[in-house]
């Protein structure tokens, strides 16, 4: 009878226990909210891939706003010589989605863009600035079971603009083109 009553007490603790751990994880689920931020990875396709951090935020899941920072460098040895490149891009993109479900969502935007790059060889050292404008669109969608990543696909138009004089001679050199960026925001 002890051994009886001693499991009996065991299952109700159980039982008990499987019912109040129900509404502990659908504590749990995240709500829409009228804001929300993220942090992660966003890679942008230029032949290679540019890659770098993000930030992103939404407001009334409508309004956005990304941050994103940008790295890519190349090595090469060209006759002997040793050449490197470093490419350092920011960029600031607002976003408008007129189209929102509940997993995903398609927007469009503008961006702007700020970048330096380093050219570093045997003979010589040169550093200058560029900056950007763009068009924008893409799409954002989460999974059900892990509603807190977001993965974005982007899809735009960009051209860069850099204008200086090298070695007195005037250089207006314009990169243009149609691009694709990727990536992938953990929300909290």
């Amino acid at each position: 009878m002890k051994n009886r009553t001693w499991l009996f007490g065991i299952l109700t603790v159980m039982f008990s226990g499987l019912l109040f751990m129900g509404s502990a994880m659908a504590a749990d689920q995240p709500q829409k909210r009228d804001w929300e931020i993220g942090a992660g990875y966003q890679g942008m396709w230029m032949g290679s891939f540019l890659n770098g951090i993000s930030a992103r935020s939404w407001i009334k899941g409508q309004y956005g706003i990304e941050g994103n920072f940008f790295y890519g460098g190349i090595d090469a040895e060209i006759a002997s010589m040793n050449q490197d490149a470093d490419l350092y891009v920011g960029e600031i993109k607002l976003m408008y989605a007129p189209i929102v479900r509940d997993y995903s969502k398609f927007y469009g935007g503008i961006v702007a863009s700020y970048g330096s790059f380093d050219l570093k060889g045997d003979m010589y050292d040169y550093r200058d600035d560029i900056y950007g404008l763009g068009l924008v669109f893409g799409s954002e969608f989460r999974f059900q079971e892990i509603p807190e990543l977001g993965f974005n696909f982007d899809v735009g138009y960009r051209h860069y603009f850099f204008d200086d004089k090298i070695y007195g001679d005037d250089i207006d050199l314009d990169i243009k083109g149609i691009n694709a960026t990727f990536g992938i925001h953990y929300y909290f």
